[in-house]
């Protein structure tokens, strides 16, 4: 709208200014060599305007001429950078792809249209790893160094090379090299991490974790439980080694750092073993139990003052740990093995008969079953043996990622090497579920018994050891 109301106004002024001079004609004449011209002021405006026209027209000519190579020139690179773009956009698909033949191709074209520019070179290595030709790409990532904006970027691609190829030294050589160009990277400080920790060394680790929480890689709550995991192996090392008091403190604080995780307080307990504390063990059995109840911390308790103690003072000892959190599955179950053990029958039905159907699986149905045939009750272990058969899976200690069952906890994963992913949790595949039902499940008496099982005839399911 402004443009069409300033156009009227031209237009108008334009107008204005023709009849003016229409009204005022004037005269114009011109003496030179010899010569001499006479015309209307009107003419003489109209002939300069046209003479101004085509000096400029000519002067653009001139202009074009002179700057036309350098045009050419200009916008053949911008195509062949476009297209080296393209080229590169597209080998970067590839890559990701897995197609390391179009990654290759396309690879060479973006290096031969961007000049052997830097990025060229990283995609050319990365092509060089898919299609398994580790001196090109090793070729390709150490020429990267070369550059200042890509340097940090061919030693991440050489430390990650250095890992595949099962050398950690290297790997870790190129880590440091970045965190002396650029203190605090991350990637750097992850592989210094992931490398020492396959190594076992927990010191270099820990200082490679605290520098990742440092430079807030890590929020408060993932580093103090990673850092949880590296003291309880730091603390097993020094026990192991003799180093009592240093164990005792670092399993302390595993434990004040991860108050809920029952793989500190086992290793806190067995500190206190290995240095002769059995009482400090038996009273950190009893602080953790509540937060931490775990079949091994009630194992230890029972049998660590054991020595000549009969049966019955076990089963006691048992009954006392579980009055510390009476409705837990495992307060109950820790009592029910105990008196299964020492022949009590009625308080191991009994403490079973209490678990709630919530907290039931495979472990607690079998001490049911073994309890009920005990007792020689077949048709109420009929029952319980059945219900084994459906119940979720007991829990183990059972790597996260890759759903390895290991019989102790490490902090790495022996399988597929993963750090802190170990915990003592269910199966991921669990049986189809027991229809749900609420109150404890009846471990002998059902008014829905099954017929009764002769203790002889074959089928019946054997005790569990």
């Amino acid at each position: 709208m402004i443009r069409v109301i300033l156009l009227v106004l031209v237009i108008i002024a334009l107008s204005l200014g023709g009849a003016w001079i229409a009204d005022h004609p004037g005269s114009f004449s011109v003496d030179w060599l010899g010569w001499r011209v006479e015309t209307s002021f009107a003419v003489a405006l109209a002939v300069l305007v046209v003479a101004l026209a085509a000096l400029a027209i000519v002067v653009r000519l001139l202009s074009g001429l002179v700057t036309s190579p350098k045009s050419f020139m200009r916008r053949r690179a911008e195509r062949r950078r476009r297209r080296g773009l393209e080229a590169m956009t597209r080998g970067l698909a590839a890559v990701a792809a897995g197609d390391a033949r179009d990654a290759r191709k396309l690879s060479a074209r973006a290096e031969r249209l961007l000049d052997a520019q830097p990025l060229a070179d990283m995609l050319a290595a990365q092509s060089a790893q898919l299609a398994e030709d580790p001196a090109e790409a090793e070729r390709r990532w150490t020429r990267m160094l070369e550059h200042e904006e890509t340097a940090e970027l061919g030693l991440r691609g050489l430390a990650v090379m250095a890992r595949r190829q099962g050398d950690g030294a290297a790997a870790v050589a190129r880590a440091r090299e970045a965190l002396a160009k650029r203190p605090g990277t991350r990637w750097a400080l992850e592989t210094v991490f992931e490398v020492k920790l396959a190594d076992g060394d927990w010191a270099e680790a820990e200082a490679a974790l605290t520098a990742l929480e440092r430079h807030k890689h890590l929020d408060r709550e993932e580093s103090r439980r990673r850092q949880s995991a590296l003291e309880i192996e730091r603390a097993r090392a020094d026990s192991v080694a003799g180093h009592h008091d240093d164990a005792t403190t670092r399993a302390r604080t595993a434990v004040k750092l991860a108050p809920g995780r029952p793989e500190a307080a086992i290793t806190q307990v067995e500190v206190a073993i290995a240095a002769g504390k059995l009482p400090v063990a038996r009273k950190l059995i009893e602080q953790n139990w509540g937060a931490a109840a775990h079949p091994e911390l009630g194992r230890l308790y029972v049998t660590l003052l054991g020595g000549n103690t009969t049966p019955t003072e076990r089963v006691q000892r048992a009954r006392d740990l579980a009055q510390i959190a009476p409705t837990q599955a495992e307060s109950r179950l820790l009592v029910a093995e105990t008196a299964l053990e020492a022949g009590i029958l009625g308080v191991a039905r009994d403490s079973a008969n209490k678990i709630a159907v919530a907290d039931r699986d495979t472990r607690a149905e079998r001490i049911a079953a073994r309890a009920a045939e005990a007792d020689g009750d077949w048709q109420s272990a009929a029952q319980a043996w059945h219900r084994a058969a459906d119940a979720r899976p007991a829990p183990g200690w059972i790597c996260g990622r890759c759903n390895t069952v290991h019989t102790r906890w490490h902090a790495v994963c022996g399988n597929c090497g993963s750090f802190d992913t170990v915990s003592w949790s269910r199966p991921a595949t669990v049986p189809a579920a027991v229809p749900a039902t609420t109150g404890p499940a009846p471990v002998a008496g059902s008014a829905a018994a099954a017929p009764p099982m002769d203790p002889a005839a074959p089928g019946r399911p054997p005790a569990a050891a």
